[in-house]
Order: C-alpha cells, then structure tokens, then sequence
C-alpha cells in the first residue's frame, strides 16, 4: 500500500507530499522482484490548484505501476497483477494549511470521478471512491461547532444509523434534519 495523494508531481509539491513517482516506482519494483503482485494506491481528487491533468495523472501513474511490474516480474511467476486505485475527495480540515480552501461541489467531485473512470483503460486497475455525499458530510462537520450536534441528533433519531455503510446512508434524511434544525450546511 501506497500513498502517492496526487497523480503528478506539481499538486504533490503543492500539497507537500515528499514522494515522487521515481521513488514509488522504484519501490513497486521492489516489491514486484519480491514476489507481490497486487499495489494498493491512495489519491486525493479535489485538491486546492488541481487540474484535470492532475486528475488524468492518477491513471497514468497506475499505468506506470503495471508496466513496473512486467519490468520487474521473477522468472517463471505466472500470476498477473493488481493495482487497486483508491480516491478519497478532499475535506477541508481545521488546523491545516488548506482549511480555509474550498471543497469542489458534489457535481465537480463526481466530474473528476468519471474523467478518471474513462481514462483508466487497463483491467488489472480497479478504481474506487468515496461518495461525494459523505464527502460533503464530512467536511460539513469538520468545519462545523456545537450547533452540528442538533443536526446529528435529529438525522439519529430519524433513522441515521451505520451510515459508515453504503445500504445504509440516506443523504436526503441528513439534508431534511439540517432544514429541520435550520442550519444551512
């Protein structure tokens, strides 16, 4: 498991991220020579100062990674590999150097998903994400105060209950206990 947070090397330096992709790769290729045939790789999309090419750079770094492994494949090793992509969105934190940018719109967040799903040609990438809704959740209460707990009691009590699985979420019962409590997310 992998942590590259951006698909270039420009949003990794914005974002202070001290990898770069020779040293993942570099990395994959020792891990590939050992024997292992499946990288698990984490990104964040919606990063402040992100393009598209940003976005684009994630399929492309996975990419890379599997052309890594054929390069570094043992002699005689007949399994293929895996690259698991995993996209986080960005969720404005307090107390961090970003916590006062703003998160892309649901609509946004869900472009870049479907800009990267269309670049990602390969069957050996499994690409996964966060939901952009509870993504906006997130970072609702992250930047929030104590008014929040409201919300959260009346989403509860309504029914909001293991909303860490998918099954269960309900976003519209969160934005009806938000109008219910008047606080505008």
């Amino acid at each position: 498991t992998f942590a590259p947070e951006a698909g270039t090397q420009r949003l990794r330096d914005i974002i202070n991220k001290n990898v770069t992709e020779e040293e993942l790769l570099r990395t994959c290729g020792l891990a590939f020579s050992a024997g292992y045939t499946s990288v698990k790789l984490y990104f964040m999309i919606g990063l402040p100062g992100e393009t598209d090419e940003d976005v684009l750079g994630i399929a492309d770094l996975a990419t890379k990674v599997i052309d890594c492994f054929y390069k570094n494949k043992p002699e005689g090793r007949t399994k293929s590999v895996n690259v698991s992509v995993s996209v986080s969105s960005f969720v404005p934190k307090p107390f961090t150097p970003f916590q006062w940018k703003a998160q892309d719109t649901m609509e946004e967040l869900s472009r870049k998903q479907q800009l990267l799903r269309a670049a990602i040609k390969s069957k050996k990438i499994s690409l996964h994400w966060h939901d952009k809704e509870v993504s906006f959740l997130e970072a609702v209460f992250a930047r929030g105060d104590r008014r929040l707990s409201k919300v959260i009691l009346k989403a509860f009590t309504e029914g909001a209950k293991f909303d860490n699985w998918e099954n269960f979420f309900n976003f519209e019962l969160w934005m009806k206990a938000f109008k219910d409590c008047e606080i505008d997310p």
